[in-house]
């Protein structure tokens, strides 16, 4: 491969793409739900505090205690105390990052799907992938500059947008976690890069934008919402003793599901799984729970960068 015959096809098709009003469009609406859900997350916090009773947490304060007083027993009851408005803002500022990370793990495929199986279907309709063919360039080539472009295009949307969030926050003066926006971002990053590589595989098998835009639709339902459901259908069959290692290994075959899992162990939030899947707390500790993600998702960039270079060099169209 030649990397500055490739590097001036990712500056063409950075230049197609940067002048689509998609990108804009995406830019403004991240840049929207960011701010929409701050300030969501800013009222819940103050219409819909954590309460803390007789050392219970979200306990209704009405405990019907059949006239006995509780302190008989140790339990002391827990003043709630006032939360000062840095507390409060930082309250308000996780469960919008939180908010935002479960829309991203619905929005981010979608957008790269359609995106990316557009730009190749476009070349199809206007003529200029049959010119391209007339060339002495590889179709690696062609595959790779459109997988570059498409990632750092979404990359500049994407940090324009909650990068601007971020900048406004700090030059207000309201406080916020770094190391939860870092793992925000990261979701974002690694989802963008592999719904990137899958929208390759569907602008090659789809020759009308139509067929693209269903088969993205189509995909993005099974990925997004199917497959979960097919999980745990698969895993009641499973014996026990295999049940938790043929889980794991399930989740990794579908980026969106490991990306949400790694994300929450991130979020140091494992506790959500149940006690039945502490090993998931003890992998990411020793750090196989990201060593699997990232080694999957190598994998699975490839498989997808090669069938697709395969199909649309196979199929000739």
């Amino acid at each position: 491969m030649k990397p500055t015959l490739l590097l001036s096809m990712v500056k063409h098709e950075l230049q197609l793409l940067l002048r689509s009003k998609w990108l804009l469009n995406f830019m403004i609406l991240f840049l929207f739900l960011s701010v929409l859900l701050y300030f969501y997350g800013l009222q819940s916090i103050k219409s819909d505090p954590v309460e803390t009773t007789y050392g219970l947490e979200s306990v209704n304060t009405n405990i019907e205690t059949m006239n006995v007083n509780p302190e008989w027993y140790g339990l002391k009851e827990i003043k709630k105390e006032v939360s000062s408005s840095e507390e409060v803002n930082q309250s308000a500022y996780n469960r919008s990052i939180a908010m935002l990370i479960n829309l991203s793990l619905w929005l981010i495929p979608i957008i790269c799907l359609i995106l990316g199986a557009n730009s190749i279907i476009a070349d199809k309709e206007s003529g200029r992938f049959s010119l391209f063919k007339t060339y002495q360039v590889s179709y690696w080539h062609y595959m790779c500059s459109k997988f570059v472009s498409l990632v750092l295009s979404l990359f500049v949307v994407m940090g324009i947008s909650y990068g601007s969030f971020g900048l406004i926050l700090s030059l207000i003066g309201k406080s916020f976690e770094g190391s939860i926006y870092l793992v925000f971002m990261a979701v974002n990053m690694l989802l963008i890069v592999v719904f990137s590589a899958a929208a390759l595989f569907i602008g090659a098998v789809s020759k009308t934008r139509m067929q693209g835009l269903s088969f993205a639709l189509f995909f993005w339902s099974i990925v997004v919402f199917v497959y979960e459901f097919v999980i745990f259908s698969i895993v009641d069959w499973i014996p026990y003793s295999m049940k938790l290692g043929s889980l794991f290994s399930l989740i990794l075959l579908n980026p969106v599901e490991s990306i949400r899992v790694w994300s929450i162990s991130k979020l140091n939030a494992e506790y959500v799984f149940g006690p039945e899947y502490l090993m998931i707390e003890k992998w990411a500790d020793n750090g196989m729970l990201t060593g699997a993600l990232f080694l999957s998702i190598i994998i699975l960039l490839f498989l997808t960068i090669a069938s697709s270079t395969y199909l649309l060099k196979k199929r000739g169209v």
